[in-house]
């Protein structure tokens, strides 16, 4: 019993610093957009003609925005820190069947 508890409280201190890696992660994504969005004009080339900035001309952005990009990496960060919900999972499939039988 002992040691199931400890492999419980280890599992809830991993998970519980996986969520704070993740808001640190958002507070640095939204801090350092708001900087380069409002007081720097900023870009660099990343490889070949992809170049990645905050800069907006009367058309809009003048390449790819930073934010979006980061924004993508913070949503991948949020799936795996919290999880994707499994639509097509057996239980899905289950209540599916359950509906249909209904019917």
């Amino acid at each position: 019993m002992e040691i199931e508890n400890h492999h419980k409280l280890k599992r809830a201190k991993r998970r519980i610093e996986e969520i704070k890696k993740f808001y640190k992660h958002l507070v640095a994504y939204t801090l350092f957009n708001i900087i380069l969005t409002f007081f720097w004009s900023f870009s660099f080339k990343l490889y070949g003609d992809v170049i990645f900035s905050n800069k907006m001309n009367d058309d809009g952005f003048l390449h790819y925005p930073i934010w979006l990009v980061w924004g993508f990496l913070v949503l991948i960060h949020a799936i795996k820190t919290f999880g994707f919900p499994n639509l097509f999972s057996s239980k899905w499939e289950e209540k599916k069947i359950k509906d249909y039988m209904k019917k």
